[in-house]
């Protein structure tokens, strides 16, 4: 019988596990971006448009969990060599990085967002419109660059 080489298959779930990642997260950043053209004229249409936002999360979850899948048939396959490589361990850190600044700066962000669309009474808070604005593009940048710098660093595989 012969052996099965889990290369061709992790790295295509590999690939397909960032870009759809990656989608949501650019998905994720388009439509909040269009909330913000409606509120706090339109609260209506910038509710609707905040639940659309919130249909990219299927994007994370898929994506993340063929990452995870895949990434464990790639350490097998190259038989965990690459965990001592300082690349892989940079990658690590950063794809740590990302999991953390979704949940403790991405997520109270939507969530405030959510209360305020939800609880608003025709008067708009400027002043957390404004600050949650910031935040949202702040971590959409943060989130998309290191998306950007952990590609790399598995394309170019540096050794220090």
């Amino acid at each position: 019988m012969g052996t099965i080489n889990l290369f061709p298959l992790g790295i295509v779930l590999h690939i397909t596990g960032i870009a759809l990642l990656t989608a949501g997260l650019l998905g994720s950043y388009v439509t909040l971006r269009q909330l913000w053209k409606y509120y706090p004229e339109d609260e209506r249409q910038a509710a609707a448009v905040f639940k659309t936002s919130q249909a990219y999360n299927i994007f994370f979850g898929l994506g993340g969990a063929l990452i995870l899948i895949s990434g464990f048939l790639l350490l097998r396959a190259f038989q965990f060599a690459v965990t001592k490589q300082l690349w892989f361990e940079v990658k690590m850190g950063l794809v740590i990085f990302l999991v953390l600044n979704a949940r403790i700066f991405g997520a109270p962000v939507i969530k405030k967002l959510k209360q305020l669309l939800s609880s608003s009474n025709g008067v708009a808070d400027v002043v957390q419109h404004g600050m949650l604005r910031r935040r949202l593009r702040v971590f959409h940048a943060l989130q998309l660059l290191v998306l950007l710098i952990i590609f790399v660093l598995a394309v170019y595989k540096f050794q220090g």
